[in-house]
């Protein structure tokens, strides 16, 4: 039995076909694997990082808390979210992060942000914040910080009625703006 000219070029033609889709859907799928593993490692830090701040957050102790219009460099003008912060736990913190919402009495959210107080977020990428004053990386047992971060994109309304007001302290309900804070991460050594 012999094999035709035409032959050889269809068989020839047709396995280069099936080579190139076999290699091209074994590429996909090892992209696919390796992907679903950096999902996975990605949600499984992430909710480590929610739990250690649910078991340690009533060991950090957040006071003198507040949003108001500052009038110190280099935020003059700004709507900024300050405070002071104390490990009272038996470890050391390396990462703790801020969520702030101010709304309105009728439950209305005008303004939501993350902060990260120590000056970096959790597994070792630096954060950049425009003009915010650098801060320690670690915060010992016992110690206690202060930190400053401005409200990003904050709506002009928001920036009016801060202007008006003198105080603006947590949970403050007298027909105007109220500020909630909660610690919703964090890492400790």
């Amino acid at each position: 039995m012999s094999i035709k000219k035409k032959h050889i070029l269809v068989i020839i033609f047709s396995s280069v076909i099936i080579s190139v889709v076999f290699l091209s859907t074994l590429a996909g799928y090892m992209l696919y694997i390796q992907w679903k593993k950096d999902v996975f490692a990605v949600n499984y830090r992430n909710s480590i990082y929610k739990l250690t701040a649910e078991l340690f957050s009533k060991d950090v102790v957040l006071s003198n808390v507040s949003v108001k219009i500052s009038d110190q460099e280099p935020f003059v003008g700004k709507p900024v979210f300050a405070g002071t912060i104390k490990n009272n736990s038996n470890k050391s913190i390396t990462s703790i992060l801020l969520e702030v919402y101010i709304h309105e009495p009728n439950g209305n959210v005008v303004y939501r942000g993350w902060y990260y107080p120590l000056g970096e977020r959790p597994y070792g990428n630096p954060s950049v914040f425009f003009g915010s004053h650098p801060t320690r990386n670690v915060l010992m047992p016992g110690e206690g910080i202060s930190f400053k971060h401005p409200l990003m994109n904050c709506p002009k309304q928001l920036v009016a009625e801060l202007s008006r007001k003198d105080k603006f302290a947590k949970r403050e309900s007298q027909g105007g703006l109220s500020l909630t804070y909660s610690i919703e991460g964090m890492s400790v050594l």
